[in-house]
């Protein structure tokens, strides 16, 4: 019987994670009597994070101690960008479901980091290349973007929600502090009513809060 090839990488690493600000604020909240639940809600990070940085206080702010054995090893990487470019069609749920039907044990928000700078390149790509013209009133794309801000003593992730006119490349931006189907809803609903009419179709990405169901295709 043939030895595959580990898919994990040896034990462990230094990987750059969170940033200065974050783990002040993680151990100030901590001094402040808050549970690691409660800090991990508050500033939108891993409970594991939050633990890990609360126990390690020696570590430097902005460097994450952790095992590598959640970190894909070379090929198992080159089998995800593979799958990611041809069956999961640039979906990485997909990609951790196609790479645990061949024996390589990855979460989620792994692959994700893989295939992450792919991701990036495909945007780039797309911008560079001549835009899809379509009809007036045809089509409205629809997408949420993230950004944290400082507001008084905390830092907060803003959910933008940004609508594009296929058309005329007309702009309608909404802040939340989410991304929830409601979110999604209320939205589009205002970006309608900012551009005065409904178009014919809109456009969306893969969002969570909008697919019931992700079905894989393979051959």
């Amino acid at each position: 019987m043939a030895t595959e090839t580990p898919s994990v990488a040896p034990p462990r690493a230094e990987v750059p994670m969170v940033d200065a600000e974050v783990v002040r604020q993680i151990r100030e909240l901590h001094r402040g009597g808050w549970g690691a639940k409660r800090i991990a809600r508050e500033l939108e990070v891993a409970r594991n994070t939050v633990r890990r940085y609360l126990r390690l206080r020696t570590v430097e702010a902005g460097i994450q101690i952790r095992p590598r054995a959640r970190q894909l090893d070379a090929p198992a990487r080159a089998e995800a960008l593979r799958l990611f470019d041809g069956p999961a069609e640039h979906n990485a749920v997909v990609v951790t479901q196609l790479l645990r039907e061949r024996g390589v044990a990855a979460t989620e928000r792994v692959v994700q980091k893989v295939v992450a700078p792919r991701r990036r390149e495909l945007r780039a790509l797309q911008l560079a290349t001549v835009r899809y013209e379509t009809a007036p009133g045809h089509q409205m794309q629809v997408d949420f973007g993230q950004k944290r801000v400082r507001i008084g003593e905390r830092t907060v992730v803003v959910h933008l929600l940004v609508a594009v006119l296929s058309y005329s490349r007309r702009i309608f931006v909404k802040a939340f502090l989410a991304e929830r189907g409601d979110d999604w809803r209320e939205g589009i609903a205002e970006a309608f009513r900012h551009f005065g009419g409904v178009p014919r179709t809109v456009l969306g990405d893969n969002a969570r809060a909008l697919v019931v169901v992700r079905r894989c295709i393979t051959e």
